[in-house]
């Protein structure tokens, strides 16, 4: 034992080792524990018939997942680029297009679509403005969150019962647009926020978040945005219903799966857990076993959409950022020191 009773471990090769790894942990542990969550999931369900059904899936219905995710992540490309025009921000269409591709490899860290913005450039390559970067990615966020909640609505008519879901998902929505329209509030807010210790190195995104935002809400913008988000949502709910078809999982119509889908996703987006890992799987699997899918196929269909919508994409997203600029790829290697410093 060294002077001073420390281990001689600690000095060695070996505890560096160890504690590169424990920050790395550290970083990404709500990563984890959605993971984790995940593997429970499908132990609970059964993990023989979920495996049994993930085999036996119709190849013909997830290469039809393919050509649906791409042309999703397009539109959602397309509706940023309306966004970032009305903000007057001298970005392209097909800069918007692949950044919003590129992003998503960045799906599973903290921040989520927050990773457009400093990976975004002019179209003369220089930097953008952050703070209204950031305030085009959650204006482009919140509308499409918004058209995706009124997919419940047609089950909603039938069964008035259900409006309490819709509900839920709504009134925080409201909430949030109430604040960012209203100057006095949001001032007020974002003043105090940006006073804390977690998030005073945002202040200058917290200033330009709502004016920016009360800017952006106008006719010339809202309109085609939601017209682009429409097809964006129809596109994101047939991709769920081809995976939850592939694996042969029966028992529900088209609107309910549409239902369960937009509460998922709109209840499951005000979590912690980046990219709602582990709280969405939980909440579409129980949803749709409650409409008489099976636990199994429910959980497959689950875990399919995910791979598309996820795996597939941030791995494509990569490739983009490999193949047309590597300076984005250095973003995502220092993920880790960023999410931890």
């Amino acid at each position: 034992m060294p002077e001073g009773g420390e281990p001689a471990l600690s000095r060695g090769p070996m505890f560096a080792v160890l504690r590169r790894v424990w920050v790395r942990l550290r970083a990404h542990w709500i990563t984890l524990a959605g993971l984790v969550a995940v593997v429970g999931l499908i132990i609970a369900v059964n993990p023989g018939k979920v495996a049994h059904d993930l085999t036996g899936a119709d190849t013909g219905l997830l290469a039809w997942m393919l050509p649906v995710v791409l042309l999703l992540y397009v539109m959602r490309g397309v509706s940023w680029s309306i966004v970032l025009r009305g903000a007057r921000q001298d970005v392209g269409l097909e800069q918007a297009i692949r950044v919003t591709f590129i992003s998503q490899a960045f799906v599973f860290l903290p921040g989520g679509d927050l990773w457009r913005v400093p990976i975004v450039k002019t179209g003369s390559g220089l930097p953008t403005n952050a703070g209204i970067m950031t305030a085009t990615v959650v204006f482009d966020d919140l509308i499409y969150l918004f058209v995706l909640t009124f997919a419940m609505v047609p089950v909603v008519v039938r069964s008035p019962v259900l409006a309490i879901p819709l509900a839920v998902a709504l009134v925080p929505q409201l909430a949030i647009f109430a604040i960012l329209l209203s100057p006095r509030v949001y001032h007020w807010l974002a003043s105090r926020v940006g006073r804390m210790r977690l998030f005073h190195r945002f202040q200058i995104e917290l200033d330009a978040l709502g004016p920016t935002f009360r800017a952006l809400v106008s006719s010339r913008v809202l309109l085609p945005v939601v017209a682009v988000d429409v097809i964006a949502v129809v596109l994101s709910i047939a991709l769920f219903a081809l995976g939850l078809a592939a694996v042969h999982g029966t028992g529900t119509d088209v609107p309910h799966i549409a239902y369960t889908y937009a509460a998922s996703q709109v209840v499951t987006n005000l979590t912690v857990l980046p990219g709602a890992l582990g709280a969405y799987e939980g909440m579409m699997t129980g949803a749709m076993a409650l409409q008489g899918v099976s636990p199994a196929a429910a959980a497959g269909g689950a875990l399919l959409y995910r791979v598309a919508n996820d795996v597939l994409m941030a791995l494509l997203g990569l490739a983009i950022a490999f193949a047309f600029d590597r300076e984005y790829l250095r973003a995502f290697r220092s993920a880790p020191e960023k999410v931890v410093s």
